[in-house]
């Protein structure tokens, strides 16, 4: 095969999807840190099948530049965390480097290549070798000097280079190194060129088998087994005396992700169950209804947006609040700080950019904060910047669900945006960010010595402990964050641990740490035992 048409570049990246998919779990699990949140596969094949489902709406306009702008448009829309946006960068790079043709030779193609390397980079702040960014830069480079009539040859030159480049990331980042493992972004992309390759030596048929499946579903799945179908929210205004612990032995029989709250003649439940019925009755027992709300949860897949009655207020205002978090805990947390719309999302399960634009879109503000509350989410959030009209999007760089509660705290509506912007940072500062996990693999980093199965603690996204018992790891690093110095701690548990667990764990560190304000909240958050904050 000597050129690419439309027709052509449309079926090599639906091929390239096709490898991509089939390699998901591998990608994922190469993180270069052994906690079990790996999300680089999914993320870029998140780009991948927005972008394929794009070309499949193309409905027979097969020509080179409309198959590259649904390409450009589908990448970004469906681009999760760093490694998708980048990606999305790279193909908006190579169609802006074609100049309206309407084939592409080997030299078109190289050319290309150059283009998709200089807009990648320039769309990263702080460009890291040993990434996918790495592959795009040496491809771009040395693309000359593979050039051949035949296409077949010189695609497979670039695949076959770009599997060397890959194999070469450590030497480029200590990081990985360390863990062992090659850059999983930079792998996947590899793994797309092959793709490519793949259709030009012939293999032309596409089998997408997860076509009808996003991405996001995919995460879901694999993190959360939806044994309970319903969430049910109901508020009632009591009308007798609450008997809590009877209640909560009742709802625990009937479901899980149970809070449960009398206050102040309210008694707000928050359950997951399959008969929200029986719930709400139970519940309509004590007093009269005030408010109910249940959410399908199969049916909201990987997007959740939270509002009291159902859908985002659309009056008018100066500030929107959008804010990215993972666990019903933390969703109720932040609707009661006002946050305007709360994307479900965080390690392993980001957000895409389209979904980001939706929330933005949803909000009738002049201004609207974006708290990412992940580093992996920033440049998606970024990424919406330039996609909104009418409005402007402020983006709070928070790397923890931590820095993002603090900033938030620090909001005040009544000053302009400089100086919330200004207190969001003091408070981001101020904070340091515990996580509590299990080591999905024995890895070795900097001179902590990691086992499979060991418990880790981590500060601020840096491993700090490990131990074989939690509380050893927990403690380990409260000293390392300066708890002697702390006014407050703040303790936010996961699904995985007990109403009965946490309470025995906050009690153990107001004995520990008498002289600092100690409080404990249901987080509710995937594969972190704890989320915890010093101040």
């Amino acid at each position: 095969m000597k050129t690419i048409d439309g027709k052509i570049m449309a079926i090599c990246f639906k091929k390239g999807t096709e490898v991509l998919l089939s390699h998901i779990e591998e990608l994922n699990a190469l993180n270069v840190f052994p906690v079990p949140d790996g999300d680089t596969g999914s993320n870029m094949a998140s780009a991948m099948l927005e972008a394929s489902k794009n070309l499949d709406a193309l409905d027979g306009k097969m020509d080179l530049q409309s198959v590259l702008e649904a390409i450009e448009s589908g990448t970004l829309l469906g681009a999760r965390g760093n490694s998708g946006v980048i990606l999305s960068q790279i193909f908006r790079g190579f169609r802006q480097g074609t100049k309206g043709k309407k084939i592409l030779k080997a030299e078109d193609f190289a050319q290309a290549l150059k283009s998709a390397r200089e807009v990648s980079y320039s769309a990263v702040m702080k460009p890291v070798e040993g990434t996918m960014l790495t592959v795009i830069r040496i491809l771009s480079t040395e693309a000359d000097k593979y050039i051949t009539e035949d296409m077949t040859e010189f695609m497979e030159r670039l695949w076959k280079r770009s599997t060397e480049v890959v194999n070469e990331t450590p030497k480029y980042l200590k990081k990985l190194r360390d863990a062992g493992v090659v850059d999983a972004g930079a792998k996947g992309f590899s793994y797309i060129m092959e793709g490519f390759y793949r259709v030009l030596n012939g293999e032309t048929k596409v089998d997408l088998n997860v076509e009808s499946i996003t991405t996001g579903e995919i995460v879901k799945i694999a993190q959360e087994d939806l044994k309970y179908l319903y969430c049910t929210e109901v508020m009632v205004k009591t009308t007798k005396d609450v008997d809590i612990d009877e209640l909560r032995k009742f709802y625990n029989t009937i479901g899980d992700s149970l809070i449960l709250v009398n206050s102040s003649g309210l008694l707000k439940l928050h359950v997951h169950t399959n008969t929200p019925g029986v719930a709400i009755d139970k519940a309509l027992e004590y007093g009269e209804l005030y408010k109910s709300k249940i959410d399908n949860m199969k049916t909201q897949h990987h997007q959740i947006i939270s509002a009291e009655e159902g859908k985002v207020s659309n009056e008018p205002k100066e500030y929107g609040i959008i804010v990215i978090a993972d666990g019903p805990g933390f969703e109720s947390i932040f609707k009661s700080l006002g946050v305007d719309v709360v994307l479900n999302g965080g390690q392993s399960s980001n957000p895409t950019t389209a979904q980001i634009k939706e929330a933005v879109d949803s909000i009738n503000a002049k201004f609207v904060f974006v708290f990412p509350n992940n580093p992996n989410i920033i440049m998606s959030a970024n990424s919406v910047k330039e996609m909104t009209n009418g409005k402007k999007v402020i983006v709070v760089n928070t790397a923890t669900i931590q820095q993002g509660l603090a900033a938030l705290f620090a909001f005040n509506s009544q000053q302009g945006v400089l100086e919330n912007e200004k207190n969001f940072q003091e408070a981001i500062a101020s904070v340091k960010s515990i996580e509590i996990t299990r080591a999905v693999r024995d890895t070795q980093f900097k001179n902590l010595e990691v086992k499979k199965d060991q418990y880790i603690s981590l500060i601020d996204g840096k491993i700090v402990a490990s131990a074989d018992l939690m509380d050893d790891a927990i403690f380990s690093a409260l000293e390392k964050a300066g708890v002697e110095n702390a006014e407050v701690i703040t303790i936010f548990y996961g699904k995985d641990v007990s109403e009965d667990e946490a309470n025995v764990f906050f009690k153990e560190c107001q004995i520990r740490y008498p002289s600092v304000d100690i409080e404990l909240y249901y987080g509710g958050q995937p594969y972190y035992y704890y989320l915890i904050s010093v101040e």
